[in-house]
């Protein structure tokens, strides 16, 4: 491994010629880019659920065109499969939750006011008589000098938390661009490690980034985790509700979540005991099934460089077949994310294709159960079928533009390290501009898989389409924002015939530059100095 130079020196490698990717411009057309998402997509997949025979099937698929490029099975026992243990549990509410303050009684339904998703395998759990905690965005932050527990005791409690993180504030946590502290993830692991037995989440469309019914989706069905390691922290119920029903709640004790919430965001203010008291029962079947991460690998050509490795990802994985909207229950994925796989098998296509390999090797990883809190990659990043310190940067595709060509494209990841520099000089040779995130305040770069790889110190980033489109621009923009609003995780994300992959082949066009550029640059890619990942390489 060469050793980690600082952002400027990487960048002297753009001014190094470029690898000759024209020739293999023709692997990555409309009809190529179709065609993968046309199968990935079918009705025949089911949606590709986890552990399903769509996922296997999508496997099948995966490994077989990878393959079919001539790349080599990338798993460490030689074959093209990484399995994935997972445990899927099926939550079912048998009471429903109920709350009592001074104020009077509520009974709330599901899932129209709220969700309740297991926290952990056991059989049953409940919430009796439990007392309910506002802890504004429930984060601690000492290096922000923030804490919104100020020491208090949760233990048993469940907690009301708001989505995403303080965002007035340009000197703490980076003013409107969220952290990983405005994750729900996060909430609910800090809740868990606090003790607590319960955290709602209170949704909103501007904090979620979605409407609440993409959260409605994960109720009553299967969710997924990878197994929980012995003495793990965990909660019973992970839930969320809707901002009417929070507001219901903290009026029963006398409460006006406004208030609550502009309070919270003065900084460092104590829990509130609400004066409410909460019922819930649900119990869980827990099975335990496997999925798995497709891996394909083109060796490099250069025995000094060989052992280093640039990483593609892409999920494979969507919903599977769940509740009915109209008369379709399959949720077919066809964005979000068989566009991104079939953006990752039509570059390696064309990586495998050139007259030479580039000098270090390219690793092109499909992995599963993204959907469900980006376990693939985790369990990848945890368990790499080779030293993490070989994996020198990852590349992650999560959705292609299908709404036409744009002058610019987006980088999730900006900023944070040397790619940004290439990929900008890049873009820019071929007459586009990169633009940072448009909405750093939805935390995308915490909210795919190449967020697994930023953890383990590999510099990662993803490509977002653009917003400035050249033809009819106005009208693109409208169809690319209904995507978010009607379409995501719902059974109508299918292959439709007005897509446009125009704007999709010049944007897997410059990924492919980044590739082979990363791939035979005399420097490794560095975090910017003082970012968050940096300590972690």
């Amino acid at each position: 491994m060469k050793p980690h130079f600082l952002f400027p020196v990487f960048a002297t490698a753009l001014c190094l010629p470029a690898q000759e990717s024209a020739p293999v411009a023709k692997f990555l057309t409309k009809d190529v880019l179709s065609a993968h998402v046309k199968f990935l997509s079918s009705d025949l997949l089911e949606g590709r659920g986890v552990g399903t025979r769509g996922d296997e099937l999508a496997r099948t698929y995966l490994a077989t065109q990878l393959q079919s490029c001539g790349l080599q099975p990338g798993n460490a026992d030689g074959t093209w499969n990484q399995t994935v243990p997972i445990l899927s549990i099926t939550t079912n509410v048998t009471e429903t939750l109920t709350a009592q303050g001074q104020q009077g009684e509520a009974k709330f339904v599901a899932p129209e006011d709220f969700t309740a998703v297991a926290g952990s395998p056991d059989e049953h759990a409940d919430w009796q008589n439990a007392e309910l905690v506002f802890v504004g965005y429930g984060i601690t932050a000492p290096e922000q000098k923030w804490d919104d527990f100020g020491g208090v005791d949760v233990r048993g409690k469940v907690l009301l938390v708001m989505n995403n993180d303080p965002a007035d504030d340009p000197n703490r946590f980076a003013g409107k661009t969220r952290l990983y502290y405005g994750r729900w993830s996060y909430k609910f692991e800090e809740a868990a490690r606090r003790g607590a037995i319960g955290a709602i989440i209170i949704h909103t469309n501007e904090s979620a980034g979605y409407p609440f019914q993409v959260i409605q989706t994960s109720h009553g069905r299967e969710n997924f985790w990878l197994p929980f390691r012995a003495g793990e922290p965990s909660l019973g119920v992970r839930s969320w509700c809707s901002e009417d029903a929070a507001k219901r709640l903290c009026a029963l004790g006398g409460h006006d979540l406004d208030a609550l919430r502009k309070r919270a965001n003065e900084g460092n203010q104590p829990p509130v005991a609400l004066g409410v008291k909460l019922g819930l029962a649900v119990t869980n079947t827990v099975r335990k099934i496997e999925s798995g991460n497709v891996i394909g690998v083109l060796p490099g050509s250069d025995p000094g460089l060989r052992n280093e490795y640039v990483v593609v990802t892409a999920h494979f994985d969507h919903l599977g077949i769940g509740k009915p909207r109209g008369e379709d229950t399959i949720y077919n994925g066809a964005v979000d994310n068989a566009s991104g796989c079939a953006g990752l098998l039509a570059l390696a296509r064309a990586c495998a294709m050139l007259p030479k390999a580039p000098k270090r090797s390219l690793m092109f990883l499909a992995v599963t159960a993204e959907e469900s809190g980006l376990l693939g990659s985790q369990y990848f990043a945890e368990n790499p079928t080779v030293p993490k310190q070989q994996l020198i940067a990852n590349f992650n595709v999560d959705g292609l533009n299908v709404w036409g060509k744009t002058n610019d494209v987006e980088f999730i990841g900006y900023g944070k390290s040397s790619l940004t520099a290439l990929a900008e000089s890049i873009a820019k040779a071929s007459g586009r501009r990169l633009e940072p995130d448009s909405n750093p305040d939805l935390g995308l770069f915490y909210r795919s898989d190449h967020f697994n790889f930023a953890r383990i110190g590999v510099p990662a980033a993803y490509l977002k389409a653009g917003k400035d489109f050249l033809d009819r621009p106005e009208d693109r923009r409208r169809m690319k924002g209904s995507y978010t609003t009607v379409h995501y995780h719902q059974p109508s994300d299918e292959m439709a015939g007005w897509w446009n992959f125009d704007g999709a082949i010049d944007d897997m066009q410059l990924l492919l530059e980044c590739l082979l550029q990363t791939a035979n640059a005399p420097n490794v890619p560095t975090w910017t100095p003082g970012d968050e990942f940096e300590k972690l390489r």
